[in-house]
């Protein structure tokens, strides 16, 4: 038992795909551990220098692993990061977002990385 912290993740599509094979469970879980700071990183400079269509990029670059690996907290997220960069609309609401998004993933890869004792 994990204590009292909520799984921010559900691997049941990773498991689906998988067939159950905990090898390929495994390494998914290490490619997103291992991508997902990267890719955050690659989303927040982009915000910084306030370039919006590579916000939306990014933010829809990251939202089919978000999906897959379950990551329910951020789905609407990073879906109006994307919308807002792609159409620079509701701009001012991005940082806020984002800074969220940062927040859920680290919690995030820290309950992989104990989960699977990675």
């Amino acid at each position: 038992m994990m204590g009292t912290l909520e799984k921010l993740y559900d691997l049941t599509m990773v498991e689906t795909i998988s067939g159950g094979d905990m090898g390929f469970i495994t390494k998914m879980v290490q490619l997103f551990n291992d991508t997902m700071p990267k890719n955050l990183t690659d989303l927040q400079e982009a915000l910084k220098a306030e370039n919006w269509e590579m916000v939306g990029k990014h933010a829809h670059k990251m939202k089919s692993t978000i999906d897959s690996m379950g990551i329910t907290a951020l789905k609407d997220d990073i879906r109006a990061i994307e919308h807002g960069g792609k159409n620079k609309s509701n701009v001012e609401s991005i940082p806020a977002l984002v800074d969220n998004v940062a927040n859920v993933l680290g919690q995030c890869i820290s309950q992989l990385k104990k989960d699977f004792n990675l």
